[in-house]
């Protein structure tokens, strides 16, 4: 493990930043307002405790599970940390840390990390506070269609946002290309290193990481396998376990779950329904109850399976028809078929897994409020969920323009003419106009005061009077102009400062850790800044971070 360096932090309140669900931010700080749709406080030690003996003295088979993780994390460099986790779980005291993602191109945005992070932190942390292995997994989810998704990622270039995309395979017209996990990169991918090579500016890490990404994104390697292989790459001697539930052994392991569903649909769909509605009335509904919670891969796609009574079932969109036995019958012969939606999926995890804690972003933080019922119908121990750390990573250049201008993180969030004006109106304490129409108005009164006067003495000089007039305010409006331009220079200077402030702490108008790429960061920082932040992030999550690096 690499020295760490302690970095300065600082929490943010969630309520002062957009986008952020009021059910998560509920959640993260009045627990007992929306204790009733979850089966744990997170920030209970008792709760914790409770979880983990539920998770551990669930029946499930440890050994063929251990067998299969064996083999999965072989293909993505296994260390000897990772080796052992995977044998502690055989253990019946074992429980698990789990967090996932979608398998994101060159890993994602920051998020990704970060969830990996705090999982990697509360393994720790859990291990010594009950005294009992526990291992830290992270859920590979490659078993979504929508390559659009995550075949892009974002970095940052003279404070400008660089979009990436992996435009290597033709979408069909409707956009599905199957599980996005099992496509295979061509040489398409190469292109999408060669780009990032040149959007990342020289430094001294620039090789060591562009290196790394050529290792792991590479032709002929999988999305899933290329994002497992680069995680792993990123934590070293961490221990983190992988796995593929894309696997016909799992999907095996899995089956009752799948059969449960196939057989008895109505019920999972009116408990689901019956907690949306209840949470819709008191916060938001992040899921939409489908009628069965059940995708079936075929040749050409994966396709949610729509129940159509009882016994019949239809893939969505398309005209092709099983019966009830049909599925089962294909279950029994080809699991692998079957891929869980955004509901089951949670449940499949926890039926494999002793997950004592989940480690969930905002959006699951609150779509896990729709499925206790559905652990309970399911009859598996739902976990502790465990708000990730949620962080902004704040350069010295950054953080100058915060300090000049008297910022916060959370101002940056505003929009960027009313930001600009506020801070103009608070740095600039002059009123150009103001200041030269008042004085020019004292010259205009001193000119009239004179003017009749010289009249009186000879009409002639009259004209001369008015010229002396002209001649001064065409040399006051120059001055005014001047100093007008100076003003103009000393704001665009300003606006670029702001711009740039926003355009790393909110890019593209959300929060940096949404957007943009650990490797923006690593480039400049070195892949050492990783263990840093692991032991800088802070497990009170209920706030967000603000990390100086």
């Amino acid at each position: 493990m690499p020295t760490t360096t302690a970095l300065d932090l600082r929490p943010v309140p969630f309520a002062d930043l957009p986008g952020f669900p009021d059910l998560f931010t509920t959640y993260c700080t009045d627990y007992a307002r929306v204790a009733d749709y979850y089966a744990a406080d997170w920030r209970s030690p008792d709760d914790r405790r409770a979880a983990a003996d539920r998770a551990a003295h669930h029946p499930r088979n440890r050994a063929r599970l251990a067998e299969i993780l064996h083999e999965q994390n072989a293909r993505w460099g296994m260390d000897e940390a990772t080796s052992a986790h995977i044998e502690a779980l055989r253990g019946e005291e074992t429980v698990a840390v789990v967090t996932g993602q979608q398998v994101g191109l060159l890993g994602g945005p920051l998020y990704t990390i970060f969830k990996t992070l705090t999982a990697l932190r509360l393994t720790r942390q859990l291990a010594e506070e009950m005294d009992r292995p526990v291992v830290p997994v992270f859920w590979l989810e490659g078993g979504d269609h929508d390559l659009e998704e995550v075949a892009r990622t974002h970095l940052l270039r003279r404070n400008e946002v660089v979009p990436i995309r992996y435009t290597g395979h033709t979408l069909p017209e409707d956009g599905n290309l199957g599980p996005v996990g099992r496509l295979v990169f061509n040489d398409h991918i190469g292109d999408i290193i060669d780009r990032v090579e040149a959007t990342l500016p020289p430094s001294d890490f620039h090789d060591a990481v562009i290196a790394l990404l050529r290792e792991t994104y590479r032709p002929g390697a999988t999305l899933l396998d290329a994002f497992a292989r680069l995680l792993r790459r990123l934590v070293p001697d961490a221990g983190l376990v992988f796995i593929d539930p894309d696997d016909v052994r799992l999907k095996q392991l899995s089956a009752p779950l799948f059969r449960r569903e196939i057989e008895d649909h109505a019920t999972s769909y009116d408990r689901l329904t019956a907690t949306s509605e209840r949470l819709a009335g008191d916060f938001h509904a992040q899921v939409r109850p489908r009628s069965t919670n059940l995708f079936l891969v075929t040749d050409d796609g994966r396709y949610a399976l729509d129940a159509e009574g009882d016994d019949r079932f239809r893939l969505h969109g398309r005209d092709e028809h099983y019966s009830r036995d049909d599925l089962l019958a294909l279950l029994a012969d080809a699991p692998e078929r079957f891929s869980p939606n955004v509901v089951l999926r949670p449940l499949m995890q926890d039926h494999l897994l002793p997950t004592a804690a989940y480690v969930a972003g905002p959006s699951e933080v609150s779509y896990f409020a729709q499925y206790k019922a559905l652990y309970d119908w399911a009859d598996v121990p739902m976990p502790v969920i465990y708000p990730r750390a949620s962080l902004s990573l704040v350069e010295s250049k950054v953080q100058k323009v915060l300090d000049k201008f008297d910022l916060e993180v959370s101002d940056c969030a505003e929009d960027a003419d009313r930001l600009f004006q506020r801070v103009v109106k608070a740095q600039m304490s002059v009123d150009v106009d103001a200041v030269f129409d008042e004085a020019a108005s004292h010259f205009h009164r001193a000119v009239n005061d004179v003017k009749a006067p010289v009249g009186e003495v000879d009409r002639s000089l009259i004209p001369a009077v008015e010229a002396t007039r002209a001649a001064f305010i065409n040399a006051w409006d120059d001055l005014k102009t001047n100093v007008l331009r100076a003003e103009k220079r000393q704001q665009d200077e300003l606006r670029d400062q702001l711009d740039k402030a926003r355009a790393n702490l909110y890019p593209e108008g959300t929060l940096q850790e949404r957007v943009i790429s650990v490797f923006y960061f690593l480039n400049k920082y070195s892949l050492h800044l990783l263990p840093s932040l692991q032991e800088t992030l802070s497990l009170d999550t209920s706030a967000h971070q603000v990390v100086q690096v």
